[in-house]
């Protein structure tokens, strides 16, 4: 089942440190640990890098399936940009609220600030209502 209320905009760092084991099998010993960011858009572009260096998406995501089969993955951070669902649709619904019409959502966010808003996910949390301020004015005559 496909969840609509994660943001669009995700970039996720992890500490994944692998291990490995002497000729003996006794130990495990660390050999590597890495440092693995993953990003994903809104319009389903992901990229990754290992150590800050560029890489194949799937050799990162296959570090990470390895340090959690066999050693240790730690969440550094986690960076969402832009509105998550829910609150984009209830700016949608402000909007509404306010007179806009459905179809001049976008141009109104794109007008309040300044930058091509192609859907309100990317408006930024802080921004939010200053695209409310704008509609606001716009309904009243004074914008």
């Amino acid at each position: 089942m496909h969840n609509d209320t994660k943001p669009r905009n995700i970039t996720r760092t992890w500490t994944v440190t692998l291990y490995g084991r002497y000729e003996s099998g006794a130990a495990p010993v660390i050999i590597a640990t890495r440092r693995v960011t993953l990003s994903a858009d809104g319009a389903g572009r992901k990229v990754a890098s290992v150590d800050g260096a560029p890489q194949p998406v799937e050799v990162a995501v296959a570090l990470l399936d390895r340090a959690k089969a066999d050693g240790l993955v730690e969440l550094v951070s986690e960076v969402r940009i832009g509105l998550p669902k829910p609150a984009a649709s209830r700016l949608h619904r402000d909007l509404a609220l306010i007179g806009v019409l459905a179809g001049n959502h976008y141009a109104v966010a794109t007008a309040a600030l300044g930058r091509v808003i192609s859907s309100l996910t990317e408006v930024q949390p802080h921004e939010a209502e200053q695209v409310r301020l704008h509609a606001s004015r716009l309904a009243q005559g004074l914008a």
